[in-house]
């Protein structure tokens, strides 16, 4: 059974890890391309980006929430309960995107300003991200149909329209930026279509699938129980996020040098992140699955492999990051200054690797087993955690054993939930 389970975690993670290392492909190449245009075009872009980024990074609940919602319902032997649930999901996510495409058209110049835009960066700014908000309901809604696609086991499907959706990005800003003479509108308009394509293709897979089964496209009162599970998740990223907000404005007040090695720093800490999602992914979907069955021990097995897998790959990666710290501190950067602040952290992001992995995989578990109101508990005591380590005034080492702190408290309190519930199923 080993050696099932095995195969069927491969199957969900390994592309769902390569899928998710795609995402910020499209930064990516907006940033390649628009270097190329001038300071300001690429100055105004990256504040832009980070505004978008925190509305995307709020809006990921709606992948994880819909992942486990489909899976349970395929588990449980209800192929029409799943279809309706990812019609409510995809409902769910316009009505999200488009909300928050209103909120940002609003906001979105005090945001601008509030990150320190002024001028001609600020104008750059404004043109980038008032074009992006036309593809806020196609990130939203390729959430929810990708959630879908995982909670039906199928992660490869999303991984392929990833990769054809960042190809058309790039082909489109090539074309409108070097072929026909355009701005820093137009690579904003690259990647809206992008991901209105990548959406579309999405949502016509999950369509076909709602019409073999005969299942209504109109919402039903289950999008609330979906909105409850989401808001719960909402709650989790939105503290994760701000405690790593916040970590980077107190990095800030130490100055330049110290904020350029916590973004080193974080910039390998997120790599490994991404890396332990793919795990993640295959939690929610498998564990899900075997609740919807009523087999809350195939549950507890799938976990438990879920967990051995994340350990031995949080002990890898804490190899890696550790032997190969100096050449990637020089990666990012040539001052001696910024990579000699930046070792000590290092060592600190090595050492919780193996705790990273196990948090992200039993994140996963709960949202699996919908438990997200205590995956949220956790992630308020674990940022206060981090709050209590780093105080008001913290060297770069403190704030990175606060980041820790979280990890003790994430790792070791889902941990306890685990074992209580194992011993229970």
């Amino acid at each position: 059974m080993t050696a099932a389970w095995d195969r069927r975690i491969a199957s969900i993670a390994i592309p769902a890890t390569i899928a998710l290392a795609t995402e910020p492909l499209y930064d990516l190449v907006d940033t390649a391309i628009l270097g190329h245009l001038g300071t300001s075009q690429l100055a105004g872009a990256a504040l832009a980006m980070r505004v978008l980024a925190l509305g995307n990074s709020v809006f990921i609940f709606l992948m994880f929430g819909t992942t486990a919602a489909v899976a349970k319902r395929l588990g449980a032997g209800d192929e029409r309960g799943a279809t309706r649930a990812a019609v409510d999901a995809a409902w769910l996510a316009v009505a999200l995107g488009s909300a928050a495409a209103v909120v940002l058209a609003l906001c979105g110049r005090w945001a601008i300003g509030a990150l320190g835009g002024h001028g001609a960066v600020a104008t750059t700014a404004w043109i980038y991200l008032r074009t992006s908000l036309f593809g806020l309901p196609a990130f939203t809604l390729l959430m929810a149909g990708v959630g879908t696609l995982r909670g039906r086991g199928d992660a490869r499907t999303p991984l392929r329209v990833a990769a054809a959706s960042v190809t058309a990005n790039l082909a489109i800003e090539v074309l409108l930026i070097y072929g026909l003479g355009y701005g820093v509108g137009a690579s904003a308009l690259g990647t809206v279509i992008a991901k209105w394509g990548a959406a579309a293709i999405t949502i016509a897979l999950v369509a076909a699938w709602a019409r073999r089964h005969g299942a209504s496209w109109r919402p039903t009162r289950r999008v609330r129980e979906l909105a409850v599970v989401g808001r719960d998740l909402l709650v989790r990223t939105t503290l994760l996020i701000a405690t790593l907000t916040a970590a980077s404005a107190l990095a800030a007040h130490r100055g330049a040098v110290t904020l350029a090695a916590h973004s080193v720093v974080a910039s390998v800490w997120m790599f490994s992140a991404y890396v332990n999602d793919g795990l993640e992914v295959a939690a929610q979907s498998l564990v899900a699955h075997e609740i919807g069955a009523g087999r809350s021990d195939g549950a507890v097995a799938v976990a438990r492999r879920i967990l051995w897998w994340s350990a031995r790959l949080g002990l890898s990666l804490a190899v890696v990051v550790a032997v190969t710290r100096s050449p990637l501190a020089a990666l990012f950067t040539d001052d001696p200054a910024v990579r000699a602040a930046a070792a000590t952290p290092l060592w600190i992001v090595a050492a919780i690797q193996p705790l990273n992995s196990i948090a992200f995989a039993l994140d996963g578990i709960l949202v699996g087993w919908e438990r997200v109101r205590v995956l949220a508990t956790i992630m308020a005591v674990a940022t206060t955690a981090f709050a209590l380590t780093v105080g008001t005034a913290p060297s770069l080492q403190r704030i990175w054993l606060g980041i820790g702190a979280m990890m003790v408290v994430r790792a070791g309190a889902a941990s306890w939930w685990f074992r209580r519930s194992a011993r229970a199923a």
